[in-house]
């Protein structure tokens, strides 16, 4: 059994997804792409496109020809993958109706973009619950304008892109590449939005989660979303999607077709739970209080 993981190790996301995937093997992540396999359902071996860090389309190319190759000389019964750079990179151009079976996860709403499902390849798209998170703004926010701002990258490009297809609005959309185009967005939208939808900074370089923060607890003046939580720190409400509902659901799946379903007769499937948190001192800072409702449900943040 093959995984290759669209990003690095580090990455809070995919990393929640190899601990559930090995979790459901009985294998033992042990840090990077070292499993210990002993007390594993299967062999397991992980391995890392390392796409978040990378924006060059040829650097993304080479990693999945570097993927293809490896899976060539293994020949794994089945590989997982996840996140949108896999498709793209590797599914599409190699394996696409191929024989060997593929099961993905965390592909960004829709799969349909890289032909998938097929034959030989299905999984769970990744859906993160906007509609809930402006729903949930919109009672303390002045307007209606709504900002995305995230790190400048594949996935963020298409996650903004649908957000404004499928829920019918406008974004104004800041993509940034450094700490310090970051802090001068989100400055800026303070002053342009009346709501900001907050991405995760694992592609902005010089990332300093203190000084994010700080400027965050100082500078906000309109409610703020967002979807992982990691994030949840730099924003007012986080509806997170897990990691590892992703994850449990793909090796379950691989597990299904190791005994004998087909690929082709497993739907694809979406996330369906997320964790909700609120952070406190910010709703304190803008004046706001969360219903009860919403706080019955919720954790709590107050700092990084």
């Amino acid at each position: 059994m093959l995984f290759v993981n669209s990003y690095h190790p580090g990455y809070e996301w995919s990393d929640g997804i190899a601990r559930s995937i090995c979790d459901v093997f009985g294998a033992r992540l042990k840090g990077g792409d070292d499993i210990d396999n002993s007390a594993s359902r299967v062999t397991l071996k992980v391995v890392y496109m390392d796409t978040k860090r990378k924006s060059d389309e040829a650097q993304m190319s080479d990693a999945g020809r570097h993927i293809k190759r490896l899976i060539d000389s293994w020949a794994p019964d089945i590989v997982i993958t996840s996140d949108d750079n896999a498709a793209k990179y590797l599914i599409v151009p190699y394996f696409r109706n191929t024989s060997l079976p593929f099961v993905f996860c965390g592909i960004n709403w829709d799969s349909s973009d890289y032909g998938l499902p097929c034959e030989n390849v299905t999984g769970m798209v990744e859906v993160q619950l906007v509609d809930q998170i402006i729903h949930t703004l919109r009672p303390y926010a002045r307007g209606e304008r709504i900002a995305f701002i995230k790190g400048d990258d594949y996935s963020s490009r298409k996650e903004a892109r649908f957000y404004e297809q499928h829920f019918h609005f406008a974004l104004d959309k800041r993509f940034v590449k450094t700490f310090a185009q970051w802090k001068d967005a989100y400055l800026e939208l303070q002053e342009t939005s009346d709501m900001i939808l907050v991405g995760n900074a694992a592609s902005i370089n010089g990332w300093e989660a203190g000084a994010a923060r700080a400027l965050v607890d100082r500078s906000t003046k309109v409610p703020t979303g967002n979807w992982d939580a990691w994030m949840a720190p730099f924003a007012l409400v986080t509806f997170a999607t897990k990691p590892e509902e992703q994850g449990t659901w793909a090796a379950r799946t691989t597990l299904r077709i190791l005994s004998g379903t087909p690929p082709s007769q497993i739907r694809v499937a979406t996330n369906k739970t997320a964790r909700v948190t609120l952070n406190m001192p910010l709703a304190k800072k803008l004046g706001i209080r969360f219903p009860m409702k919403l706080i019955n449900r919720a954790t709590f943040t107050g700092g990084p």
